[in-house]
């Protein structure tokens, strides 16, 4: 019976030292890395949705995890019991039991954008200081100009791209040669987007060339854009850059609105032979009555593969009209323009005011 009870006191020594336990930090890190995984690919299939809706002209619609807790549950339990004959040679008889149980419980509220505030910012062109701050921060000068940029000095990228799928052929052809060549300066640094030195445009957008005759590229830059060839440095202008000029001093830009932006990347996104038969998505035609083929705009730059089954290798996919729309992970090209558009998105709109929230999700483990 002394053996018994020895064992009883060690036994309820354990079961309060346990009560004392605490959760490592490993488990508060694995399960915050686990949600930051879930809510990126939760904004990346919200943006990849939203793009697929536009090719076939349904309403975009965004919403954003606005807040999100977590309640972290962990217990431990013993017991004992036992049976200790007073007289005889009765065997005594000890019962313990011990548990351990762990519960985690996350809410997640989203918030839809929309409102007076959100749409202005959706609508309003893209900022020439947004077009810099990306540029500057190692972005290719041919993705975001291409993307962002539908006309410069009159030469057109496609604006009729910047909203529903156009039924007439796009002009592009001079837009990406520009865009091309200034690539090349870029990855050389013998191009900078800055800001102005002197004279009315001090302190505002400015585009920096080479010096004539020191570079083929910037060269050629100045005869498709029509710049003076005595100057290097180009004051920039937002306007409707809709009229050529001859060896002007100055740069004019028309960009696209953050949705025209949406609207023209959504123009790479594939759609079944049978939704263009049925009429669900619009069909761009050449002179000649021949389809266009939106890819020699997009080339290199946005894709979007449509499969009847779910993709095995897909950096993201959505679900869409029985369809699944993807992006592979060894497309590289795309998957930095979709990450432009990200840092885009959350640039022009990270501020608008939202409204209240309107979902809000317990999760259950």
């Amino acid at each position: 019976m002394r053996n018994a009870l020895q064992i009883a006191l060690s036994a309820l020594c354990a079961a309060a030292l346990s009560g004392c336990m605490t959760m490592p930090p490993s488990t508060y890190q694995g399960s915050a890395n686990g949600y930051n995984t879930a809510l990126q690919k939760t904004a990346d299939e919200q943006l990849l949705l939203n793009l697929v809706r536009l090719k076939y002209r349904d309403t975009p619609y965004f919403m954003e995890a606005s807040s999100f807790t977590a309640q972290f549950d962990f217990n431990t339990n013993a017991s004992i019991g036992g049976a200790f004959p007073l007289s005889g040679d009765g065997t005594d008889v000890l019962n313990a039991g011990a548990g351990v149980s762990f519960s985690e419980r996350p809410t997640i509220a989203f918030t839809p954008l929309q409102g007076e505030d959100f749409v202005s910012r959706l609508l309003q062109p893209v900022s020439f200081q947004t077009i810099s701050l990306l540029f500057n921060s190692g972005w290719s000068i041919d993705a975001v100009g291409r993307m962002v940029v539908q006309r410069v000095n009159g030469v057109d990228n496609a604006p009729g791209a910047s909203g529903p799928t156009p039924k007439e052929a796009a002009t592009y052809v001079e837009f990406n040669r520009v865009s091309a060549l200034m690539f090349e300066l870029q990855k050389t640094s013998m191009m900078q987007l800055g800001k102005g030195s002197s004279g009315e445009n001090e302190g505002g957008p400015a585009l920096y060339l080479p010096q004539s005759g020191a570079s083929a590229e910037a060269d050629e830059i100045r005869e498709l854009l029509g710049l003076d060839p005595a100057l290097n440095e180009y004051p920039v202008f937002a306007g409707t850059a809709s009229i050529r000029q001859e060896n002007t001093g100055e740069i004019i830009i028309n960009t696209r609105s953050l949705l025209g932006v949406f609207y023209y990347l959504s123009q790479g996104v594939e759609a079944p032979a049978e939704h263009v038969k049925d009429g669900w998505v619009t069909r761009t035609l050449n002179a000649d009555g021949s389809a266009f083929d939106w890819n020699q705009v997009l080339l290199d730059l946005f894709k979007v593969q449509v499969d009847s089954s779910r993709p095995s290798d897909a950096y993201v996919s959505t679900h869409y009209r029985g369809n699944w729309y993807s992006i592979p992970n060894s497309d590289l090209d795309t998957k930095a323009s979709f990450t432009i558009l990200s840092q885009m998105f959350a640039l022009e709109t990270g501020d608008a005011m939202s409204q209240t929230p309107l979902l809000t999700i317990p999760i259950s483990n």
